[in-house]
């Protein structure tokens, strides 16, 4: 790990971002972060190779503020997180996915939206997706669109767009990818970033639904742009894609069933079961209903369901404190 002699007083914010397979999307992701309006000596870069991966992580080695960690089993998007946030000396840290580019404005709106909102525990920036043949502009004037996940009656995320003139949105749920929070704010929520159980998907829902127990507020900042390739997410065969459904949704039950009791979760269950064909119907940033989708996870969700019993019953320990 190199250290590079970072001042603890100096670090505001520490960037984490994990990378799987993450060739294809280190070289514009580590330069958009490299090159943001906040002083380089004010943020740490911490770039991770989850499970031995992405090699060309260490052509940063020695690079300013930037810390290289290489876990040699894949921990998932929670348990990856979990590790690096022990190397994070910032006050606030911002988790990020490998497939973004990053608005040169981003930190900079972010520290100065803590600033003007103490309450908030978690401001997410404001997240556009994007197609991989797009070249979004680091530098253009931020405009009044903004990407927000709402959580609906289902008991999943929905993403939709709209225009604002606000500068931070309180919301009920925020994506684990362009995620900023207070590191302080950990103490309330059971002093644990993500369930590790979860291995990857849903950590973040698990998050938000014990945050909202707690006096930290949820926002979203418009001006903290970062652009997301979603193209990877519905990449894969027919069968990687069912896979990734089935584990997903069976994320999604364990999180309701961890936080709620069980006649709350036995109440709410024909509503999360019907959840899981209607998230995919409609594709993060997809306003179109795909039926298709709709009967194909429908048919499955048997079978999730099953699968969620049997994780269940597999039972592992409660997440380690911090």
């Amino acid at each position: 790990m190199n250290q590079n002699n970072i001042t603890k007083n100096e670090t505001k914010v520490s960037v984490i971002v994990l990378f799987y397979f993450g060739e294809r999307w280190i070289k514009e992701c580590v330069e958009s972060l490299e090159k943001q309006s906040l002083s380089r000596s004010a943020y740490e870069i911490i770039l991770v190779d989850n499970g031995g991966s992405t090699p060309s992580i260490d052509n940063y080695e020695g690079a300013p503020n930037t810390k290289i960690l290489h876990f040699h089993i894949n921990h998932g998007f929670a348990g990856g997180n979990n590790k690096a946030l022990a190397s994070a000396e910032g006050e606030f840290i911002l988790l990020m996915n490998q497939d973004v580019v990053v608005h040169c404005n981003c930190l900079e709106e972010l520290v100065t939206a803590f600033e003007d909102s103490p309450q908030a525990g978690v401001v997410s920036a404001n997240m556009l997706m994007i197609s991989s043949n797009d070249q979004p502009d680091r530098h253009a004037s931020v405009h009044k669109i903004v990407g927000l996940y709402k959580l609906t009656h289902l008991g999943y995320a929905s993403y939709f767009t709209q225009e604002t003139d606000e500068n931070s949105i309180p919301v009920e749920f925020v994506s684990g990818n362009a995620m900023c929070f207070r590191k302080c704010m950990l103490n309330d929520v059971g002093n644990y970033l993500f369930d590790a159980r979860l291995k990857s998907y849903a950590e973040d829902l698990d998050l938000s639904i014990r945050l909202k127990k707690t006096k930290w507020g949820m926002q979203v900042c418009p001006k903290a742009v970062v652009y997301h390739y979603r193209d990877e997410a519905f990449s894969g065969s027919t069968l990687e894609q069912l896979r990734k459904l089935t584990h997903i949704s069976s994320n999604r039950l364990l999180v309701y069933f961890y936080n709620f009791s069980w006649r709350r979760f036995l109440i709410r269950l024909p509503a999360l079961l019907l959840g899981i064909p209607s998230k995919v119907s409609r594709p993060d940033g997809d306003s179109k209903f795909h039926l298709g989708n709709f009967l194909v996870a429908f048919s499955l969700t048997p079978f999730i369901f099953i699968y969620f019993c049997f994780r269940l019953f597999k039972h592992q320990k409660a997440p380690k404190q911090i």
